[in-house]
């Protein structure tokens, strides 16, 4: 993978874009919160993030598909810089309303749908498939350490030099990605199948599940994928830090850093599979980390248990240590097992429908996101916190001990034929 400028390029604006992202995303909260005083606000504000992107995913699965995805991002990243700065535009004139954030958060939610198709879809075009492992837990590390700049940069900023300098700097960092993108040399012509259409949405992505479908391999990741978002996402947003901060005692610092250990867990797990466990199948890097990573949950579980709570003396030192260890680890496994197996689909996607692929797998994942949500809020205020704990960890270590015993050889070895399958 040496002197792969094209790699090079597209993981350095992904990186600048991303920083950028995380510093808007901490801020514009804390905007928000500053000019309405209104929690009903910022949740309107996180439905307006997050609907629109998942509605535009599968009409930009169609356009990667069909167009040179080069493009896609390059004008999806100039779109989202005019419009970023556009928001700094109006907050230095002082006409910001909070209808007009919401209006323009909204484009730019759907043009987030629009980058993340083409982007996901563009990498195996970008390496040799003897490099995707690297490739991807290369990009998996680089987004792991934006996640810890971005965010503890945006309370900072936001703090000392106010939201019009937040929203300069994303929108200037999604120009200087549009710009990493335009030095990507990539061939990929256009594909014309003509206007779409309602129908031909619907034909294009039912091509797709169609596939899906086909093959025992991708239904089992799909379904692993969907069941594990449900679980695991809304868990680190709403029980996480209702179970710490209700509970247990601790405060928002100790959630933030908390969060941190688990991001820094996702970042040196990805820097070893770049560097040392790409020479193992990823059939053994992906069952070892499932066992350890459900193995990680129930003493992340038994550590909150009111008597764990009590014997280490409660919201001290000695509970956090110990929480820290275990959020680091279960960081760690979480990338053995999301990067082998976002490779394994990369190889097993053709290139031809690979962005509607993913744009179909987002759509099931995240919207299985604000189901848990749901799910997660009601039970909180119905059952003991510890009783919740303990049943999310059986279930999700049910979920994996089904997935390890029914997978495909295909799941964890794309390729490989199932009578030459090694145990």
């Amino acid at each position: 993978m040496k002197n792969n400028r094209n790699l090079l390029f597209y993981m350095l604006g992904r990186f600048i874009s991303y920083i950028g992202t995380g510093i808007q995303q901490v801020a514009i909260p804390l905007y928000i919160l500053d000019i309405t005083h209104s929690g009903i606000m910022m949740g309107i504000f996180s439905a307006v993030n997050f609907i629109p992107n998942v509605i535009t995913l599968p009409f930009a699965g169609i356009l990667g598909d069909r167009k040179n995805r080069k493009n896609i991002m390059v004008l999806a990243d100039f779109g989202r810089g005019i419009l970023v700065l556009a928001l700094a535009l109006l907050v230095a004139e002082k006409n910001l309303s909070i209808y007009m954030l919401f209006l323009l958060q909204a484009f730019i939610s759907i043009m987030d749908g629009i980058f993340l198709a083409s982007s996901t879809a563009i990498l195996p075009e970008l390496v040799c498939e003897d490099e995707l492992m690297k490739a991807t837990s290369l990009r998996g590390g680089s987004d792991a350490i934006s996640m810890i700049i971005g965010p503890a940069l945006g309370g900072i900023i936001y703090g000392l030099v106010g939201m019009k300098t937040v929203f300069c700097i994303n929108g200037l960092s999604f120009i200087i990605s549009a710009v990493c993108s335009m030095l990507i040399i990539y061939k990929n012509i256009d594909i014309e199948k003509g206007k779409i259409t309602v129908k031909s949405f619907f034909t294009e992505n039912g091509e797709v599940i169609g596939f899906i479908r086909k093959s025992r391999a991708l239904m089992q990741l799909t379904i692993f994928f969907m069941v594990a978002n449900l679980l695991v996402a809304p868990f680190a947003d709403i029980v996480l830090p209702f179970v710490l901060k209700k509970c247990i005692g601790f405060g928002s610092q100790q959630y933030g850093y908390l969060i941190s250990f688990f991001t820094l867990g996702i970042l040196l797990g990805n820097i070893a599979l770049g560097t040392y466990l790409n020479k193992f199948s990823t059939k053994t890097i992906i069952k070892r980390a499932l066992i350890f990573e459900a193995g990680v949950f129930f003493i992340f579980a038994f550590s909150l248990y009111p008597a764990s709570v009590r014997y280490f003396g409660g919201h001290g030192l000695k509970l956090f240590a110990i929480l820290g260890i275990v959020t680091f680890l279960i960081g760690l496994s979480n990338s053995g097992i999301n990067t082998p197996m976002n490779v394994n689909l990369q190889k097993m996607v053709p290139n031809e429908m690979r962005s509607r692929f993913f744009a179909i797998l987002g759509v099931f994942c995240q919207g299985a996101i604000p189901l848990g949500a749901i799910i997660y809020g009601f039970v909180l205020d119905k059952f003991p916190y510890y009783y919740i704990l303990l049943t999310i960890v059986l279930i999700f270590s049910l979920v994996t001990a089904v997935f390890m015993i029914k997978a495909d050889p295909e799941a964890y070895e794309p390729g490989i034929p199932k009578n030459l399958e090694k145990a």
